[in-house]
């Protein structure tokens, strides 16, 4: 009872520490350039000032940042879902030469820094013509190591009874798949979505090195954009209501999907 006692205030404290953070960006988001440096700090501004939240859209291209990232963290989360599910359920489920040195081989590239690969990963784009495109930012990030080790250690816990009567009754392998394999997967699938969306929505050097322009600028290329832009006290609320809104979408994925993300994570750590 003390080690839990003990862990829940570690816990609770540590939560009220991003919380006071998350909170008192929201509020400098609704001062004025005046309160924001003030000192003493003040929590509360004089006035709430709820037009900041518009500011972001209507003195830069935050719209089209925004687009940008909700377009590509999308088809990512889709793409990384279809083919990492594919390939766990092959490492899973089949049986065949080679198979187990083409896991740890896919393993093996979680212990390489993406830093390492993104010199000759930049001259493929750069050959292909992809530079300051969508291309250059999808297709890199289509798939993950990662994904495929979760999505294969949950794919593992499906009993094989289930996939042997489907094949007796006439699925070939795609129908399998779908009817019998995907309906057990909706947890560690939304787990895999989550991790890859935030991951992708939060990716500011990659981005930044294949999309320059403010046509493919994502958010957080466009956002420190913006903070060389509007540097100094009079910038700071319009940034802080810049970073609220791009934060916004991965906090209410993340709290629609907390549930289904706990049991992901679980069954493909095999917890029962």
């Amino acid at each position: 009872m003390i080690a839990r006692r003990v862990l829940w205030v570690v816990l609770v404290g540590g939560g009220l520490v991003f919380a006071a953070v998350f909170a008192y960006a929201v509020v400098s988001a609704l001062k004025g350039p005046n309160e924001v440096l003030a000192i003493p700090l003040s929590w509360l501004p004089e006035q709430w000032r709820w037009s900041n939240f518009a500011l972001p859209f209507t003195q830069t291209p935050f719209a089209r940042y925004l687009g940008n990232s909700v377009v590509v963290g999308i088809t990512v989360t889709l793409l990384n879902v279809v083919t990492c599910t594919l390939a766990g359920y092959s490492f899973s489920k089949f049986r065949y030469r080679g198979r187990n040195t083409a896991f740890v081989m896919v393993l093996a590239t979680l212990m390489v820094p993406l830093e390492v690969i993104y010199v000759p990963l930049y001259a493929l784009i750069y050959d292909l013509g992809w530079v300051n495109s969508f291309a250059a930012l999808i297709v890199p990030a289509g798939t993950s190591a990662f994904g495929i080790f979760l999505m294969r250690q949950a794919i593992d816990a499906v009993p094989d009874e289930l996939i042997e009567a489907a094949r007796l009754d006439g699925a070939g392998v795609v129908r399998t798949l779908v009817s019998v394999v995907v309906p057990q997967l909706w947890g560690p699938m939304a787990a895999l979505a989550l991790f890859v969306f935030m991951s992708n929505w939060d990716s500011h050097l990659w981005p930044l090195l294949v999309a320059g322009d403010d046509a493919h600028r994502t958010l957080p290329v466009g956002l420190a954009a913006m903070q060389s832009n509007n540097m100094g006290a009079n910038g700071l609320p319009m940034m802080m209501a810049a970073a609220v809104l791009a934060l916004l979408p991965t906090v209410l994925l993340f709290l629609s999907l907390q549930r289904k993300f706990v049991e992901g994570v679980a069954m493909s750590a095999g917890i029962r």
